[in-house]
């Protein structure tokens, strides 16, 4: 092969691997949303409650993406607070779509690695316990999970799944949990 084709060849293979690289940067990085601070005062000239509206994403009948619906939270005092009731929000479901989240589940507690920009959710133990198996149901329920909390909350690049206050090695024997997962916005349907 001549020196001048390998050259060619060399820079071909950098140039793919640099635009496979931004691929995976753009497609973890997620939409540009930023969840927006509302007051509103009681309407009697008293107090004034500050609320967040984040958007949460459902799984629905209709679509294989998870699809959108706009929620207020009021904002707590603690960052940990909010997430905590962020995920209880997703834990509950929404009546005109799917949470693929199984029954009786809860969240034990969780935790904000500020330094490694993850979340840690410790679940009890009927996660692993009731869940319906397969893969598909595992990835559903995991990214579920992942994609809404790092959508809504940028300071969080991570999800660690912890059950019953331990590492698993899975939900129900096909994925593994023993490290934190990135978001995959792949799954998100955006109006």
């Amino acid at each position: 092969m001549k020196k001048g084709t390998r050259a060619w060849l060399a820079a071909g293979a950098a140039a793919l691997v640099l635009a496979a690289a931004l691929l995976l940067l753009l497609r973890r990085r997620g939409p540009g949303f930023v969840p927006e601070l509302l007051s509103r005062d009681d309407g009697r000239g008293g107090a004034v409650a500050e609320f967040i509206k984040v958007k949460l994403f459902f799984l629905s009948e209709t679509s294989r993406y998870l699809q959108p619906v706009y929620r207020e939270i009021e904002m707590p005092e603690a960052r940990e607070e909010l997430y905590r009731r962020f995920v209880s929000l997703l834990l509950a479901g929404d009546g005109a779509h799917i949470a693929p989240v199984p029954a009786g589940v809860q969240l034990r507690s969780l935790h904000y690695l500020a330094g490694r920009q993850m979340l840690l959710l410790d679940f009890s133990e009927s996660l692993a316990g009731s869940f319906p198996g397969g893969t598909a149901a595992e990835l559903e329920f995991i990214y579920y999970m992942v994609d809404n909390v790092c959508y809504n909350f940028r300071e969080i690049k991570k999800v660690k799944f912890l059950i019953g206050g331990n590492e698993s090695k899975s939900l129900a024997g096909h994925i593994d949990l023993e490290r934190p997962f990135f978001p995959d916005f792949t799954w998100i349907q955006e109006p």
